[in-house]
């Protein structure tokens, strides 16, 4: 039996297909080629146009680096982006790690490709600038009383945390106090926010701060700084100087206790001390009873007793007190100046004005508590005298340091207008001692000084 022919001389299909190439383009040239050889110095410029391309684009691909922005100002070139986002990703790192919370740049930072030719990449200048210039802000939660912000803590738990140490705040500590109820009047609430870490701040401090307590000023400033941005004004005690909002905490109690009878006080005058002090010739004695009473308090004070039940025990007897009428105090100023301002309303001292570097004189013997400057008072001293302090202030220079004893007369500084003064005076004050330590300037109760000179 013949078996049909299938090498591919005699398919068709194949025969067609040479037929096709034999004369298409690329055959022509192969034919065209074929037994030819290139001249060595053709070969020698298409090698060099060759070369020559490579090498330009080798350049420009080199020629493109990336630029480093902060909030779009350049900071740098770098070729490779992926060291400056790893030293971002371990900047960032560090800092979260160091103030305990997520942290993430304030600024924007790009990476742009861009064709830079002459100018060489440093990542390290990159490095150092982004060290620089970066700021880290965190999520945070502010604080707001009655929707005016007081200051950022970390967490909304610590939002309940401030709610809850400010109720406790004015509890009082006595066990035969029943307390019958607590309020707070506003409502203590949280925003999300963004902040530095910086401004970041506890439970603790905020609870201070808003009861009116011990509080860091710098918290202080800063809280009243956002109500002031908020409202578009300071709002202040004018007593205290204390940043507002405030929270108002009511609490009842009901207490009974032996009370004693308050006694009455006469007075009499005495040549033999000075004005402004007194002592008791006879003590007198109170009266006692008992009380049950039923107190409502506003942030630990008192603002209504009721009496629920009374007994007197025993009668009260009279106090005899003398009062001073000798002028103690010696005039703080050398040359005598005259009076620019009085004793009055909120200006709690008296303003006398001389030539500048005038010598302060201290108005009585004493131990100097404070010598200092202040953003207010400039250069100040305070002298403790005993029942008294005298307060110095707007002084061009201090000649005496705290814990420093001083006697009458002595020259203590040298007159001035530092401070928020208006020109060269002592702002002179005579305040009761309130205790053993100055504490602050609200601590103690001012006295019109004048009434202390001859």
């Amino acid at each position: 039996m013949n078996m049909p022919d299938l090498s591919p001389q005699s398919s068709p299909l194949i025969s067609r297909f040479k037929r096709a190439y034999r004369y298409s383009e690329l055959r022509k040239l192969q034919l065209w080629l074929k037994g030819k050889t290139l001249h060595w110095s053709l070969f020698l410029i298409l090698a060099c146009f060759t070369l020559g391309g490579l090498l330009v684009y080798h350049h420009y691909l080199y020629s493109h680096l990336y630029a480093v922005r902060i909030d779009g100002v350049e900071v740098g070139l770098v070729r490779d982006p992926g060291e400056v986002e790893q030293f971002l990703y371990d900047l960032t790192c560090k800092s979260s790690s160091f103030y305990q919370m997520e942290l993430f740049p304030e600024q924007e930072i790009t990476l742009i490709r861009e064709h830079r030719p002459g100018e060489a990449d440093n990542i390290e200048l990159a490095k150092e600038a982004l060290r620089q210039k970066l700021c880290f802000i965190a999520d945070a939660v502010m604080v707001t009383v009655d929707g005016a912000p007081v200051a950022p803590v970390s967490t909304p738990e610590e939002v309940g945390q401030v709610v809850e140490q400010v109720c406790r705040a004015f509890e009082s500590e006595n066990e035969q106090v029943e307390l019958v109820d607590v309020e707070l009047a506003e409502e203590i609430a949280g925003q999300k926010c963004t902040v530095s870490p910086e401004q970041v701040y506890t439970a603790e401090e905020i609870a201070s701060l808003l009861t009116r307590q011990e509080y860091d000023p710098e918290l202080f400033l800063y809280s009243r700084e956002l109500i002031a941005s908020r409202f578009g004004r300071n709002e202040l005690d004018d007593e205290a100087g204390v940043a507002v909002p405030a929270v108002h905490v009511r609490s009842v109690e009901k207490i009974t206790v032996e009370e004693r009878i308050p006694f009455s006080t006469v007075y009499t005058s005495s040549n033999s001390i000075y004005r402004g002090e007194s002592r008791v010739a006879s003590p007198g004695k109170d009266g006692l009873q008992a009380v049950t009473y039923r107190v409502t308090r506003e942030n630990g004070v008192e603002q209504s007793r009721e009496a629920v039940s009374k007994r007197v025990i025993t009668e009260p007897a009279a106090r005899v007190v003398e009062r001073g009428t000798r002028l103690r105090f010696a005039w703080p100023v050398a040359g005598g100046g005259r009076i620019t301002q009085r004793f009055h309303g909120r200006h709690r001292g008296i303003d006398i004005a001389a030539s500048p570097n005038t010598s302060i004189l201290a108005a009585e013997s004493g131990v100097v508590v404070r010598s200092a400057w202040g953003r207010s008072q400039g250069n100040y001293i305070v002298i403790n005298h005993g029942s008294y302090y005298t307060v110095y202030l707007h002084n061009n220079a201090n000649l005496v340091s705290a814990g420093q004893r001083v006697s009458r007369g002595q020259s203590i500084a040298r007159l001035g207008s530092t401070g928020k003064s208006t020109g060269p005076h002592l702002h002179f004050e005579v305040r009761r001692s309130a205790g053993s330590n100055w504490g602050g300037w609200y601590t103690h109760p001012a006295i019109n000084p004048l009434q202390f000179f001859r």
